[in-house]
């Protein structure tokens, strides 16, 4: 499968073409057509994969939870020593904020969500139920398995944001499962799809489904586009290129489905997952985010330039040396494209939503101490808003794409008042041989904080990447 990531939110979504067919095709619609996709028949669903009692998965979520106490409390972790009087504790105090670190609060519990959340998804149940597995799963977390006050932060990014990455992980196992094949390629396509969503590996073990071989097709499949990029960083606390830190990057940026659908859109027919790792002078994590969305509508024009409106889902979590921002929200977004030439395409779309919770590192977090656990957080916290902006050009040689994301934040625990902050990020990629392609890109990083009793603080950052890599 020849693929580009960069046509992220466009028609051109193919398993059997060419990487220059791709780019170059004069009627790239017909590139939709993929006879990797499956839409499964609901009577074979129910009949080989049955949908379990809904006690199952709140019961599997429980019991991750009493091991990771049990682990937390072997490991000498203080919040895990837990009692009947800590839990009483907990439901007389109510909800609060806590003081954990910025990727256990923005990046750890959405992945321990996803757990939750994958073991209902495995167990037969939509998007909406397995949500609401994923709320139970972290609501007997924080009042039940923490010495600490339940943390209304930890709440929404464990159920809500759990359940963005649960399902982007829950889509792409399906893409790696394949119950016709035996041996070698079985174990490793289980294992494969294990890694991205362990929950489900469980369920498919205690169902009996890892050692099963039929050649009916039962888990919906989607047209996706990838790309894995290596190559360098230099990230400086200012807008020139000097005093910057210089860090070799691993990127992955994967589209799955299309944007623009004809027919009925549902949960996450369309999604975008980026994720970039650092390996020397940047935390591990440099970059997760996605937006997928919900539902939507598509308007055909006589042009064939097409019109898209729909609800969206959001969730981001950026750190470097100089900045931290973390947020999961839903709003509404707008799309259009025209049609595709030989020689040129532009894409559009523009996002407005609102943030449920996220974080940002501040001068002044340190400064607010988090009284019941004597402890300090190095960003402020709280609910807001976001927009986001996409535009992308296809030409012959290349493609250029220019992103800008603004996110306002307003504290609820930290530094009283707002950060404001965006960034704008054009991406220049230049095909050199068939899927292979060279590529460079900047990143310009404001932030504006306005405080209520301290002084306000004003930021421009830059960041700028060099990478190859290879689109599949």
């Amino acid at each position: 499968m020849k693929k580009n990531i960069f046509l992220l939110i466009i028609l051109l979504i193919t398993n059997q073409t060419t990487y220059s067919q791709f780019l170059y095709s004069t009627n790239a619609d017909s590139l939709m057509l993929n006879s990797k996709v499956v839409t499964p028949d609901t009577a074979l669903v129910n009949k080989f994969n049955p949908q379990k009692p809904l006690w199952l998965p709140v019961l599997e979520s429980i019991g991750q939870n009493l091991l990771m106490g049990g682990f937390n409390f072997v490991t000498g972790s203080e919040f895990a020593k837990i009692s009947t009087s800590t839990i009483a504790h907990n439901f007389e105090r109510g909800w609060a904020t806590d003081a954990d670190m910025f990727p256990t609060n923005m990046l750890g519990h959405p992945f321990q969500g996803s757990m939750y959340y994958n073991f209902a998804r495995s167990s037969g149940y939509n998007y909406w139920v397995s949500l609401g597995v994923a709320s139970i799963g972290s609501w007997q977390w924080e009042y039940f398995m923490e010495n600490e006050p339940p943390a209304w932060n930890d709440q929404v990014m464990t159920s809500y944001g759990g359940s963005l990455i649960g399902e982007v992980f829950y889509r792409m196992s399906n893409l790696i499962i394949d119950e016709s094949t035996v041996g070698s390629e079985r174990f490793w396509r289980e294992l494969g799809a294990g890694i991205f969503n362990p929950a489900r590996l469980i369920n498919r073990l205690i169902f009996g489904r890892t050692s099963r071989v039929t050649h009916e097709q039962l888990y919906k499949k989607e047209n996706f586009l990838g790309e894995v990029a290596f190559g360098g960083n230099n990230v400086a606390e200012g807008t020139s290129f000097d005093n910057a830190k210089k860090n070799p990057m691993l990127t992955l940026d994967f589209a799955y489905g299309r944007l623009f659908k004809s027919s009925k859109i549902e949960p996450f027919d369309f999604f975008r997952f980026k994720v970039a790792l650092n390996f020397k002078d940047q935390p591990l994590f440099g970059q997760l985010s996605l937006y997928n969305i919900f539902t939507g509508n598509v308007v055909k024009y006589k042009n064939k330039s097409e019109f898209l409106y729909g609800v969206f889902g959001y969730f981001d979590y950026l750190e470097n040396n100089v900045y931290q921002v973390g947020a999961t929200g839903a709003g509404l977004g707008i799309g259009y494209k025209t049609k595709s030439t030989r020689a040129f395409q532009f894409v559009g779309t523009l996002n407005a939503g609102a943030i449920f919770m996220g974080g940002a590192n501040s001068d002044y977090a340190v400064d607010n101490n988090v009284g019941f656990l004597d402890s300090a957080r190095t960003y402020n916290m709280g609910p807001g808003a976001l927009v986001k902006a996409e535009t992308f050009f296809r030409f012959s040689f290349g493609s250029l794409f220019i992103g800008y994301d603004f996110w306002w934040i307003h504290t609820w625990d930290g530094a009283a008042g707002d950060e404001f902050i965006g960034m704008l990020a054009p991406k220049l990629r230049i095909r050199v041989y068939r899927n292979w392609f060279v590529g460079l890109e900047y990143l310009l990083y404001h932030r504006f904080g306005r405080y209520d009793n301290l002084e306000n603080r004003n930021y421009r950052n830059n960041e700028q990447r060099f990478f190859i890599g290879y689109a599949f």
